[in-house]
């Protein structure tokens, strides 16, 4: 059978590209004994006789046509089309010669301008000899209503060519096939490439899609996108799909080859611009992409909506199968991949697993100014600055320092949950009221030692968790989760003790950047807003118009963050222009509670959630879960709906998407079993990792709002010891 929105995308032009399904589903059984002579009868044409020529099946372009007939039988529905034209979708009717097929496929092409046919493959299966069937598969038409179709068309049907060499490097002309891909595809490579002991034999297909050229990204400095893609399907094909999503800023496709062991079929792409081609100096570098906004389009969702229809266009070509069960998975960038695909693309993934989402991504920009400012602040009061003249934040914390926020974090909070084991496990409990007086604690009453902490670096700290604000008391953004991830442990012995230098740095990468030694030739490094990552989001990917110039050297991008106002800056988020017609704001935002489509499809989403993270907060997850438990008639004692397709897993320690002193989690052979075997996670066990003081330790992540809970019984290092309450 069809899956609609699997396999058949049609376009419509506009500033948002939108999905419109346009194939059906037609049934019927077939007839023996049937004859051409009886087609012909019927009004249907046949194929591989005569003087018609076949139009070319790009299925299989090496079989040739069999003596056959297809004819079109009732119509299943007709809505209106532009022009006072109707798209009609017909069963067909095939009726075989004297070859028998083990695998049939007709494919029709238009004979007259009075007739577009705009699904014209249809999978029959095996046909006997001599035989007939009614196939599942429908076609779609679409012409004026008084034109009869039938004598319109012209039929091949063809022997689908089994999985190898030949047809792997057929694929290259199969993406002419307007009936299963975009338009404007190139295919580069397509290869058969033998199995090896890490993975088994596959077609690997590489090539572009809609390469153009963009806007200038700065005076004199030209930029050409496409989007380039990736795709593998394995000989031995288990019909499943799977898309992982991309990270940071995007611009490279990201690895292929995780689930090709298992037996999936892979795609991915690089989000319509490469990091190394398109990247200026003068334009935030690798960010540059957001001075052109188709290039942002393609970023925000377009790039994955394409790519995902010319992944199911290249494995129903190559099996003759659609994808019974299609899976996306993602974690930063890629965690917003995943939710957009849930609001975006609902009828395209069955199961979608999103971690540490860069949910509210245009918001996230204004936090990272927001801190840019207040670390940046910080470092002046203590005379600290770069080799270039700039606020030195990376300098504002020593190690040591983070790990007395970390243990006061926990002096705080620990025991919260009953158990003192190193974790935060009651994380909305642990609020600013209960953390502050352990901070006030560590005050230094003389000289900064390694010891304590000055009153500046405490109200920063406290600023810093109480989420950002502008002059005018604009809240842009959500306050952070207090957790013991800051500056967690990498070992039992060398963990919050005076000296202790050894730290998880997951929190200071994002939000301070290393610290630095040597004075001459410091500089940033913190990713929230440095050049790399936040800061290119914060100038040129997210507000409108871009910041332009928007130089790297010297720091110039830091700096000129550090000195924004914030209040202005928060306008340019929601800001339109002629140029680009669709604000930061609501072309990235994938906060959408209405999953209905996703929900009726039988989609299921899981979320797993840092609670330290690093560029996003964990309290904007917990409200957008909150939200849609909400719009799904849940309260907040009852989420019962909302767990019937999407859960959020709490992970306590947790620095971005891992790491930290935590119980790292693979969750994707959960989702795996909830969409088809029913088995909703009522638990994901993690594992910590060997640098943590507790190397080995199981912990169960619960599903929102329970957590792990011990139950007093057996080693605390066990999950099997805990439950979730």
């Amino acid at each position: 059978m069809k899956n609609p929105p699997g396999r058949y995308l049609g376009l419509v032009a506009a500033a948002c590209c939108t999905v419109v399904g346009l194939a059906a589903c037609g049934g019927g059984s077939g007839g023996n004994g049937a004859n051409l002579a009886a087609l012909a009868a019927l009004g249907g044409q046949t194929t591989g006789t005569g003087t018609q020529t076949p139009p070319a099946n790009p299925s299989n372009p090496s079989n040739p046509p069999v003596a056959a007939g297809v004819t079109l039988l009732d119509k299943l529905s007709s809505t209106s089309a532009p022009g006072g034209m109707t798209d009609t979708v017909y069963r067909v009717r095939v009726v075989n010669g004297g070859t028998a097929l083990q695998s049939a496929i007709a494919t029709a092409t238009s004979t007259s301008g009075e007739v577009t046919v705009l699904d014209g493959i249809v999978r029959v299966g095996a046909l006997g000899a001599n035989a007939s069937a009614d196939p599942q598969d429908t076609i779609t038409l679409r012409h004026a209503a008084n034109v009869v179709p039938n004598t319109r068309l012209a039929w091949a049907v063809r022997e689908h060519a089994a999985p190898g060499a030949a047809s792997c490097a057929a694929l290259v002309d199969a993406a002419a096939n307007r009936d299963l891909f975009p338009p404007n595809v190139k295919v580069t490579t397509a290869e058969l490439v033998a199995a090896t002991a890490q993975l088994p034999e596959h077609c690997n297909l590489l090539g572009t899609m809609n390469e153009r050229q963009g806007a200038n990204s700065s005076p004199g400095k030209t930029q050409t996108y496409a989007i380039k893609w990736q795709v593998r399907i394995p000989t031995q094909w288990n019909g499943r799909f799977y898309m992982p999503g991309g990270g940071g800023l995007d611009g490279s496709i990201p690895s292929t080859t995780g689930q090709l062991a298992n037996g999936y079929a892979i795609a991915a792409n690089d989000s319509g611009h490469d990091n190394n081609t398109n990247s200026d100096d003068l334009a935030a570098s690798a960010g540059a992409f957001g001075t052109d906004f188709d290039a942002r389009v393609d970023f925000a969702y377009r790039a994955i909506q394409l790519t995902t229809q010319l992944a199911k266009g290249f494995i129903v070509t190559y099996q003759d199968k659609d994808p019974q069960y299609s899976y996306f998975e993602g974690c930063s960038m890629g965690g917003r991949e995943a939710l957009m695909v849930t609001q975006r693309l609902p009828e395209q993934f069955d199961g979608v697993v999103a971690g540490d989402p860069a949910l509210k991504f245009a918001s996230v920009s204004a936090k990272s100014v927001y801190i840019a400012q207040l670390f940046g602040n910080l470092a002046k009061k203590q005379g600290e600055f770069s080799a270039n003249g700039v606020p030195l934040a990376s300098n504002t914390y020593t190690n040591q320092d983070l790990q007395l926020v970390s243990k006061a974090v926990l002096d705080a909070c620990d025991a919260l949950d009953g158990l003192t084991d190193g974790m935060i496990n009651q994380p909305l409990l642990c609020t600013t009221p209960r953390v502050k007086p352990k901070l006030d604690a560590l005050r230094c009453t003389g000289a900064k030692t390694a010891s304590c902490l000055t009153g500046d670096q405490i109200d920063t700290m406290v600023a810093y968790y109480d989420g950002p604000s502008t002059p005018s008391g604009n809240r842009p953004y959500y306050g952070w989760m207090w957790d013991a991830g800051i500056a967690g442990c990498t070992s039992a012995a060398d963990c919050n003790v005076p000296g202790a230098t050894n730290i998880a740095t997951g929190w200071r990468t994002w939000n301070l950047g290393t610290y630095q030694t040597n004075r001459a030739t410091a500089v940033n490094t913190a990713s929230a807003y440095t050049a790399a990552r936040g800061g290119a989001a914060s100038t040129v990917v997210v507000p409108t118009p871009p910041v332009m110039p928007s130089p790297v050297a010297n720091e110039a991008l830091t700096n000129y963050v550090m000195n924004l106002d914030l209040d202005l800056y928060v306008s340019s988020l929601s800001r339109t222009t002629p140029e680009f017609p669709v604000s930061g704001y609501d072309l990235y935002e994938t906060s959408s509670t209405d999953l209905s489509k996703f929900k009726a499809k039988g989609g299921k989403l899981l979320i797993y959630q840092p609670q330290t993270g690093g560029p996003f907060s964990p309290l904007a997850m917990v409200d957008y879960y909150q939200k849609l438990n909400a719009a799904n008639g849940g309260s907040a004692f009852n989420y019962a709906q909302t767990q019937t397709f999407a859960r959020l897993f709490m992970a306590p320690g947790m620095q971005h998407c891992s790491g930290g002193p935590s119980t790292n989690v693979s969750p994707f052979q959960s989702v795996v079993d909830w969409v088809e075997a029913g088995k909703a996670p009522d638990r994901v066990v993690g594992t910590a990792a060997a640098s943590t003081p507790w190397p080995g330790r199981t912990r169960p992540l619960c599903p929102f709002p329970k957590t792990a809970v011990y139950t007093g019984q057996g080693s605390i290092e066990n999950a099997e010891n805990f439950a979730c309450q």
